[in-house]
């Protein structure tokens, strides 16, 4: 079987950010065996971001996820099943979306069939279960009809309910095992050893000078050019363009920016969020800004590249949660959990949140791990009782990462563009915003950490040019940033002369734009890239539209999957279904020389769907099988001319 389509966003292992990666748990299917484990307890790096090595080269490939191994004890587990409460063990009842599994269920037809019966699939097992047994430990609930038996109160805030915990019966007294040892507290604030020193913190412009992704890559603040909307009012996601200038970035040893490349933003946490969660821990005011020596223990905390070692550093509270913690986009841990129990004050609140941490509770964990991400304020407002120490959160809370987003331009192209004063360089990107429900009010949203952060950028740089003022002036809006991505794969592979097909969606029609651009300035190959784009409205929601040149209408498909087939016609819908429609130009790219194909956009749906179209091409002007056609494209990715990014 061919590899996977890669599912790194703009990344590539040619120079990603060094982090630990995550566990991948074996599927342990005995329920009275298992052991909760102790979880990492210092600051980490988030397992979903992009692995760098520090010896990276074009050469390196990205890590592979190993399958797991199949537990070979499928008739005990079915005896153990049958005797579980249907209420902990319930693999049809609930339909909530979840995030993907890493674990891999691998085992016989048969074998599966015993498990599920014949009216269920592996995959509704899957998208249903976060991969690591954990529903199946030690389960078996206390018996509620007993005159002994007092329920614990559930705490009455908007908080608490927007959690959707299935805690099921638990009492006070309840016998919790297997508990996650309390995380021990691995840093310190101490006053400043002289009064003479001084630090001067730009908290809310650019992050201290600590947080250094990767040498000799150092965190620049880049001056916010100009923004505009690219999206029209009422599009489903509104997606933002962004020019940057890096006029005066600095040399970094010969890299410079280039076509398809990406660059890491270091975003910082919103000062709302930051000020609620002082609030919620009871920080006075006037220490949150006050500059202390930082003392930490083990870890490679509060930076991002280093070695995992004590550290002494010169900070204040307000940087630490605004540009070095993960506060919102990280799934809830025991550790946080643990930490949250040990200081809660109210019975009720403690003996839920030592649920959460037990082997009793593990599926009610598993339950709020694997549905969305809560803010640390949401959960500190779940249970108001609970005031750690803010060294004890910040103990257990992780990396705020960089993001990534690819250029979409032609750096060398913007820089000689008509208007530009001052030999002025710039980059440009599309920023789509992610917005999830918000808990404070029904209807509410909030916006990522990245993208939110960027679309405060736009905001107020759209909102004082409304009102006729020069933004670049007045307000100095800078972006922090950081050049290093630039051998990721649409940049490694782009270039020559030969004909390409770019299928894209959303916001991976971004770099697609660049591309276009540099060829049709470089070279008369208009009648060479075939560009196929999926939008869900082209009056809403198209990117980029009238901006690729003269030659858009002969080079570009747009694919609107909102709009109606009419009739009987042969309209289709994704970006997928046009691929079929264009196999004989698809099936010309790949067997020119120099033809290249590139993807970029969402894995999921797309991406999928995109890889099983170019199967079907193979299949049906090549003549092959379908194993020879996976075979066929797995060795044109490795031959450089298929190129998909996706995340």
């Amino acid at each position: 079987m061919p590899n996977p389509i890669p599912t790194t966003t703009t990344s590539h292992p040619d120079d990603p950010i060094p982090s630990e990666p995550e566990q991948i748990p074996q599927l342990t299917l005995r329920p009275a065996q298992s052991r909760s484990q102790p979880e990492q307890s210092s600051p980490k790096s988030s397992g979903e971001s992009i692995v760098w090595g520090a010896n990276s080269s074009d050469e390196s490939e990205a890590p592979m996820t190993p399958a797991t191994e199949p537990d070979h004890t499928v008739d005990e587990v079915i005896d153990k099943l049958q005797d579980l409460p249907a209420a902990v063990v319930n693999f049809t009842g609930q339909s909530r979306p979840r995030r993907a599994s890493t674990t891999l269920i691998s085992d016989s037809p048969n074998d599966i069939r015993r498990i599920l019966g014949e009216g269920e699939t592996a995959t509704k097992l899957i998208s249903q279960c976060c991969g690591g047994g954990c529903c199946l430990l030690k389960t078996l609930a206390p018996d509620s009809s007993s005159p002994n038996f007092v329920p614990v109160v559930i705490p009455d805030n908007q908080a608490f309910r927007s959690l959707n915990l299935q805690l099921g019966p638990l009492a006070l007294d309840s016998e919790l095992t297997d508990t996650t040892p309390l995380p021990p507290v691995n840093l310190s604030f101490e006053p400043l050893q002289s009064k003479h020193v001084k630090h001067v913190s730009e908290v809310h412009k650019m992050p201290p000078t600590f947080v250094q992704p990767h040498p000799p890559y150092g965190v620049y603040s880049a001056p916010l050019y100009h923004a505009r909307e690219l999206t029209k009012p009422g599009a489903e996601k509104r997606t933002i363009h962004f020019d940057i200038d890096v006029t005066d970035y600095p040399d970094e040893g010969g890299v410079d920016f280039k076509v398809g490349g990406a660059v890491g933003i270091c975003p910082p946490n919103s000062q709302e969020l930051v000020d609620e969660l002082f609030h919620l821990l009871c920080v006075p005011k006037f220490v949150r800004d006050k500059p202390v020596t930082l003392k930490t223990s083990t870890g490679r905390w509060p930076t991002i590249w280093g070695e995992d070692q004590a550290r002494e550093l010169l900070t204040t509270r307000r940087e630490l949660l605004t540009w070095c913690a993960d506060i919102q986009s990280h799934p809830p841990t025991k550790n946080i959990l643990r930490t949250m129990a040990e200081y809660a004050e109210a019975p009720n609140e403690k003996k839920i949140l030592t649920y959460l941490c037990s082997a009793q509770g593990q599926a009610a964990f598993c339950d709020l791990r694997t549905t969305s991400h809560f803010t640390v304020a949401q959960l500190l407002s779940a249970f108001p009782s609970a005031k750690p120490p803010l060294p004890a959160v910040l103990s257990v809370l992780t990396q705020l990462m960089p993001r990534f987003y690819s250029l979409s331009n032609d750096p060398h192209i913007s820089s000689a563009r008509p208007g530009l004063p001052g030999n002025r360089r710039l980059i440009e990107m599309a920023v789509t915003i992610h917005e999830t429900p918000d808990w404070h009010a029904a209807g509410a949203t909030r916006t990522g950490v990245g993208s939110g952060f960027m679309e405060r950028m736009a905001h107020a740089f759209i909102t004082a040019e409304n009102e006729g003022t020069d933004p670049r002036s007045i307000l100095d809006l800078r972006i922090p940033m950081f050049r290093g991505l630039m051998a990721n794969p649409l940049s490694k592979q782009f270039g020559g002369e030969g004909p390409m097909v770019l299928i894209g969606a959303g916001v991976g029609m971004a770099p697609f734009r660049g591309f276009i651009l540099n060829r049709l300035k470089n070279a008369n190959c208009a009648n060479k890239i075939w560009l196929i784009q999926g939008v869900r409205d082209a009056m809403l929601d198209e990117l980029y539209s009238g901006e690729l040149g003269d030659h858009e209408r002969e080079i570009k498909k747009v694919v609107q999957s909102r709009k109606v087939k009419v009739g009987g016609s042969n309209e289709v819908k994704y970006v997928q279904d046009e691929v079929r429609v264009q196999a004989d130009i698809v099936w010309f790219v790949i067997n020119a020389l120099d033809g290249r194909i590139f993807v970029c956009g969402s894995s999921k749906g797309m991406g999928e769907g995109v890889e099983e179209s170019l199967i079907d091409v193979a299949m049906q002007k090549g003549r092959l099988s379908e194993a020879q056609a996976k075979e066929f494209w797995a060795q044109k990715k490795e031959d450089g001319q298929y190129i998909a990014e996706t995340w």
